[in-house]
């Protein structure tokens, strides 16, 4: 609906998005949703024989295909051959790799201990996998944001459609289709590409599991039509990522990083550095270093850099460079546009003081997803704390400072997706770390053993003997006063270690009948076993 009323407004967006859209059937996309699950019933990617194999195929598919997947971000994005392989290509290896050394691991069934009116028994966790899920990749990083959520939800057992951004980039989606088609097991893993069109029918099907990647406002979209299942969903948006720089910062270190965060793939990163708080005292330094950091890396013509990307298409350039019109004369470094080119140059906007001018700009009333660069100096720190936490959470917040009260200030008293100190982004290579957002940035994490639980159930399993002489007759009607008490005297709220002796002094009496019970032996050791390890 909302692409429609713009379309009417705009002719040129009209055009542009029915050049882009490729034509689909919702009897196509049935069918490819009636074959993941007929494949998911048969049980096809329920063996972890099979999930190794496709993961194996997987890793096979990045390394071979690496060159042809470099060269399709390069035409797309224009992205340098070397940060396509470590900002894509490398970290799906790295996830691959992960999943594959730890597959019986996660797919294990996990004990944890019983409580006292379930004893005896055991008690445990197995994860299943959901069934048919449905990944939405995003443009941006269209190899990674891609491919990544589809190494969890191999992992963990499911059946899986992919549907990837070829109305934007279409010489990446391309290759990551044909990759696909040729690695993996087609009858469990379907590959799609296409624009609005097919993005309206894939939604409209019952998805056991639903994965997005890209802007709040399709989020939502996504978000409503899922509940028509009542489908979870994973929605990994972005928003405004803010920088404090504090005067403890080392400036050498705090101006590369940054520059380097924000600039890379001209500045469409979900985690990018949106705009900068620094602190008054070191402002006019700080600004200067961040502009001659930004020509040390890219030149004096960033243009003719090697490793400065494009923007994705005319449209999201025009946008960003409206906000360049609006405050030309807060540029310190930057400004140049070539529409044609896709081209934006690294671009600071420096407000001084002034943050009346800064919050009411152009650049900080949406997410700027482009080589802009908005700067604006602080006198009081806890100002820019409550401007923070009294705005959209962001997916990501970065401080630059030595002084631990000042990162213990935001650390507890905003909140975030992730919260970074004296880095940028770089929490995305950690396996260990979940990668997601909170309110409007995001629902729901991945990454490492988070994709892994984010395309599972948590299966909660109880077993317990059917021996008449375990069977408490306390908890059946007619509830007589001895019952009452027996029952309250098990249900009775305990301290833990309370508990935990509890459950010693039975398991030692249970020993001691065993002993003196020899044809119990056998049944009840198996229960001692279960207890003790709950223990």
């Amino acid at each position: 609906r909302f692409l429609a009323t713009a379309c009417e407004k705009l002719p040129e967006l009209k055009k542009s998005v029915e050049a882009r859209v490729t034509e689909t059937s919702d009897k196509g996309v049935e069918d490819a949703r009636a074959a993941l699950k007929k494949a998911f019933d048969k049980g096809v990617t329920l063996p972890l024989s099979w999930r190794r194999s496709q993961l194996n195929a997987f890793m096979r598919m990045m390394r071979e295909g690496k060159d042809e997947l470099l060269t399709g971000l390069k035409k797309d994005l224009n992205r340098s051959h070397a940060e396509g392989y470590f900002l894509e290509t490398n970290l799906i290896e790295h996830s691959i790799q992960n999943a594959l050394d730890h597959l019986e691991e996660w797919t294990s069934e996990t004990c944890v201990s019983t409580n006292l009116v379930n004893i005896p028994g055991s008690s445990s966790i197995k994860p299943d996998p959901l069934g048919c899920v449905l990944v939405i990749g995003c443009w941006n990083y269209p190899v990674q944001l891609s491919l990544v959520p589809l190494v969890g939800a191999i992992t963990a057992g499911n059946a899986a459609l992919l549907k990837l951004p070829s109305d934007m980039v279409p010489h990446s989606s391309g290759v990551i289709k044909k990759l696909c088609e040729k690695y993996l097991d087609q009858s469990a893993i379907k590959v799609v590409e296409g624009g609005v069109r097919i993005n309206q029918a894939l939604i409209k099907e019952r998805w056991d599991k639903v994965f997005y990647t890209g802007s709040e406002l399709v989020g939502k979209i996504i978000y409503q039509a899922a509940a028509e299942h009542l489908t979870p969903v994973c929605l990994e948006m972005g928003g405004k990522c803010p920088v404090i720089v504090g005067k403890s910062s080392n400036l050498e270190v705090a101006t590369k990083r940054i520059a380097w965060g924000k600039w890379m793939n001209a500045g469409q990163t979900c985690v990018a550095p949106d705009h900068i708080f620094v602190d008054n005292s070191i402002a006019d330094t700080f600004v200067e270093k961040l502009a001659t950091t930004v020509k040390e890396f890219y030149g004096p013509d960033a243009k003719k850099s090697e490793f400065f990307c494009r923007m994705v298409n005319e449209r999201h350039t025009k946008r960003v460079s409206e906000m360049l019109v609006e405050h030309k004369g807060k540029i310190i470094t930057g400004g140049t546009v070539d529409l044609k080119e896709r081209y934006i140059e690294p671009t600071i906007l420096f407000f001084g003081s002034d943050w009346k001018t800064f919050t009411e700009s152009k650049a900080m009333r949406q997410e700027i997803f482009g080589p802009v660069l908005p700067v604006v100096a602080y006198r009081d720190v806890n100002k820019v704390r409550d401007y923070i936490a009294e705005g959209e959470k962001p997916l990501s917040l970065y401080v630059f400072s030595n002084d631990h009260h000042e990162k213990e200030l935001f650390l507890r008293k905003t909140s975030s997706g992730a919260f970074l100190v004296n880095e940028i982004a770089t929490h995305l290579s950690n396996e260990e770390l979940p990668f997601g957002g909170v309110g409007h940035s995001g629902i729901s994490s991945y990454h490492g053993k988070f994709s892994f639980d984010c395309f599972s159930h948590q299966k909660a399993v109880l077993r317990r003997p059917d021996a008449t002489v375990f069977d408490v007759f306390a908890r059946y009607p007619p509830y007589t006063k001895l019952k009452i008490n027996l029952l309250g005297t098990v249900q009775t709220v305990w301290p833990a270690s309370r508990v935990r002796a509890i459950k010693l002094f039975l398991a030692l009496a249970f020993v001691y009948f065993a002993l003196r019970n020899r044809k119990r032996v056998a049944g009840l050791l198996h229960w001692l076993i279960d207890t003790f390890i709950d223990f």
